[in-house]
């Protein structure tokens, strides 16, 4: 039986994980299946890449977690070389794309950004320079979605900046039309919650034009007010929600959830608490 024993300092960045085994014992793997080891190495694949492995991924996958008696750095590593592919990140766009922004294709992107461009060339061309810049502002917003993943994957953007540009653009406008609604989305969407009616008529406010506080930050537009969301400790507790939600079907524990945020407040990396979950024996079905 694994106890684990978590101990926490008052600086963020000094999280200390022990992990006691009873007598000193190794867990008993060797009495994992090949076929449960190939199970989990099937559902790492579907839940990182959409899809199954082949048959020499699902073979090779396999031999190294057996030849490593499935220890914690053969997991890690698999996940890790996983989470380098550009595949990887297709299916982590896919997934927020389809949540947040239902019914919006790549190719539906690059139709607005080429009709924008159109319309920016003819407003300059007859003069109206006021409206080209509108076209140029909207052009900003979709160049940087159409960018987001890549952008994500090089580490140019962080998650934080990833969830603003899926938030900040006129799809996400149409989808959930008028600042109330929008407000509300952010809200139920991001920190899996609805807001208190201080805080939505505090945010209503803010994304209209109006000098406003949330979460004790000053703002006075929406581009603020999504600021604020997206670097507050709950849109970090909904990352968490996320990803145990996805991978394990249900919400983290308290003790989860600490880590979670604490990793997110420090590093913003999605994909370290993934892995943690990934490699434990509940994911792994051990």
């Amino acid at each position: 039986m694994l106890m684990m024993v978590f101990i926490f300092s008052c600086k963020k960045d000094t999280i200390v994980q022990n992990v006691i085994i009873e007598e000193n014992t190794a867990p008993p793997y060797d009495e994992v299946t090949t076929v449960q080891i190939q199970n989990y190495v099937n559902k790492i694949y579907i839940d990182l890449l959409g899809r199954e492995p082949l048959d020499t991924e699902l073979t090779i996958s396999t031999s190294d977690l057996k030849s490593n008696h499935l220890d914690d750095a053969s997991r890690e590593q698999l996940l890790t070389n996983l989470m380098s592919t550009e595949e990887y990140y297709k299916r982590f766009y896919e997934i927020y794309q389809t949540n947040y922004l239902p019914g919006v294709t790549n190719d539906e992107l690059d139709i607005t950004i080429y009709i924008y461009e159109v319309e920016r060339d003819q407003a300059i061309q007859n003069g109206n320079n006021s409206l080209a810049q509108l076209y140029n502002t909207e052009l900003t917003l979709m160049y940087a979605l159409r960018n987001a993943r890549v952008d994500y994957q090089n580490g140019e953007i962080t998650i934080s900046d990833f969830m603003f540009i899926i938030t900040r653009n006129s799809f996400y406008d149409e989808i959930n039309m008028g600042v109330e609604n929008f407000v509300l989305s952010c809200f139920e969407n991001f920190l899996k919650r609805t807001p208190t009616d201080s805080q939505f008529n505090a945010s209503v406010n803010m994304v209209s034009g109006n000098p406003s506080q949330i979460f004790l930050q000053d703002g006075n537009n929406k581009v603020d007010f999504i600021n604020i969301l997206m670097n507050s400790a709950e849109f970090y507790q909904g990352l968490a929600i996320d990803i145990y939600n996805q991978l394990l079907v249900r919400a983290p524990s308290s003790q989860e959830m600490v880590n979670a945020i604490f990793i997110f407040d420090d590093t913003q990396d999605y994909q370290t608490v993934q892995r943690l979950v990934m490699k434990s024996d509940e994911y792994a079905g051990f």
